[in-house]
């Protein structure tokens, strides 16, 4: 869930001038802006947004841009889920932040996970967004969450893996890692708690299908992206069985609800 708000976070990038000197804090908030906090107590230090916008992944939130550099993401019950700000004076108590490099941050934070072209998460609740000279233009706070067994960089590659979840790997092994799955119906083994399921055969794992965004390909292809995204990437599908977009031979599908691909399935390619 966590990377999915950070996703969210990167539909809109708005282009205001900055003036505050607020410290970034990991997992927490920016200045006196904070997580769950509710959207009045946010408001009485960032003024009255000046722009709104549904979030494209959850109708019931909100993104909202603010004087400052600042956007927030709201949801139905007003409380802020995440933060970003591009502000030139937005750094954390270590210095980083705005303006610094990605040999800078991978120095203080490690190589962090992979969340799209240019775009880094860490599991301590930051993000950032490189421009095309390796400086960090924007930073995202989102709530931290404990790194799960076999999410690894949550990187989807098509015909081949999601995160440490490989095709080809030993179903016990998912077992010993997530423990028994909680739903088996067939050769479909399903833990919906983390919104991943698998295909077993001969006690391997045949293909791997997920319905969450916190996994995305190395091109920023996640659960929630558009099927012209998809389209772009992959160019037109050879398989477009129920309307959805199926590349047999790259060993990854992308099942549609609309527009919107709200699943998507790695499998061994197939010549």
């Amino acid at each position: 869930m966590t990377q999915r708000l950070f996703l969210v976070l990167l539909l809109l990038i708005p282009c205001m001038v900055g003036a505050q000197n607020w410290q970034l804090k990991p997992g927490t908030g920016y200045g006196p802006v904070v997580l769950n906090q509710n959207q009045a107590e946010a408001e009485a230090a960032l003024g009255a947004p000046v722009s709104s916008k549904a979030s494209e992944s959850d109708p019931e939130s909100s993104l909202k841009t603010y004087k400052g550099d600042v956007l927030l993401l709201i949801n139905g019950k007003k409380k802020v889920l995440g933060i970003t700000t591009w502000s030139a004076n937005a750094k954390m108590a270590s210095g980083l932040g705005i303006g610094s490099s990605v040999s800078q941050v991978q120095s203080a934070l490690g190589p962090g996970l992979q969340r799209g072209p240019q775009q880094v998460a860490y599991p301590n609740g930051i993000g950032f967004a490189y421009d095309s000279g390796g400086k960090v233009e924007r930073v995202f706070i989102f709530k931290a969450e404990a790194q799960s067994a076999l999410q690894g960089d949550r990187l989807i590659v098509a015909g081949r893996r999601c995160g440490d979840l490989k095709v080809g790997m030993a179903v016990a092994d998912v077992e010993s890692a997530w423990g028994a799955a909680p739903k088996k119906d067939g050769k479909n083994y399903s833990w919906p708690d983390k919104f991943v399921s698998v295909l077993v055969g001969n006690g391997q794992v045949m293909a791997i299908t997920i319905t969450t965004g916190d996994y995305i390909s190395p091109k920023g292809l996640k659960a929630g992206s558009s099927k012209a995204e998809v389209l772009k990437i992959y160019g037109k599908a050879p398989d477009t069985t129920g309307g959805n977009l199926i590349y047999p031979k790259r060993g990854i599908a992308f099942y549609l609800a609309g527009d919107s691909v709200s699943t998507i399935q790695v499998f061994s390619p197939m010549k």
